[in-house]
């Protein structure tokens, strides 16, 4: 697979003042509060893009030249790219069971690619990254045994789709990607500590 056509998740440290959101009040952290703290690097994923004063006016007024708020709930953001709707990018908190701290996700989908990022507030009250699950296997989405065509070049990306994680096989071939339908489906499921991977038949097209 081209270099330039690689996918990946990027984590860069931005440290948000720790005045910005106290300490002990993160674990009541809406997802607004989480988007405000967040850097912007998950736009520079999407064609629209966003600078740092679009940003503000999503959070005011829903709503810039090239960008929408879609839904919002207390766990999540929707962003829908204007005019056609065809990009998104999407926001999820997922808390911890016990309380000790909640953990943001945020994922930007176009088409069949997508990236993912994962971000923390750490004790002293800045937003880290922080590593997600490891993509699952090609071998997750076959048959037991199943061969793949020749020439085909096989790549796996975890998506967020709200409430989990979605992985999707990616199969290349010398002149880009092949659209070959898999048996199986993967997803990862927050379990109040971290994701399980569950992997099942594929129920639909």
């Amino acid at each position: 697979m081209p270099t330039c056509l690689r996918i990946f998740a990027l984590f860069c440290i931005f440290a948000a003042p720790p005045s910005a959101f106290a300490v002990e009040n993160m674990l009541d952290m809406k997802a607004r509060d989480a988007f405000g703290l967040l850097p912007i690097t998950i736009f520079e994923n999407t064609v629209e893009g966003l600078d740092e004063g679009e940003k503000q006016q999503l959070l005011t007024t829903g709503q810039t030249e090239f960008w929408q708020l879609a839904d919002e709930t207390a766990d999540s953001l929707l962003f829908s790219a204007l005019p056609f709707h065809d990009s998104a990018v999407t926001l999820r908190l997922f808390h911890e069971e016990n309380g000790d701290f909640c953990l943001a996700a945020v994922g930007a989908v176009g088409g069949p690619l997508c990236t993912l990022e994962f971000w923390k507030m750490d004790s002293a009250g800045r937003i880290v990254p922080v590593a997600g699950p490891p993509e699952p296997d090609i071998k997750d989405f076959l048959h037991a045994g199943q061969i793949l065509p020749k020439g085909l070049q096989p790549a796996t990306v975890l998506c967020l789709d709200f409430d989990s994680l979605a992985a999707r096989p990616l199969f290349w071939s010398a002149t880009g990607l092949v659209d070959l339908p898999v048996p199986n489906t993967v997803r990862y499921l927050w379990n109040g500590r971290d994701f399980e991977k569950q992997v099942s038949p594929k129920t639909g097209p």
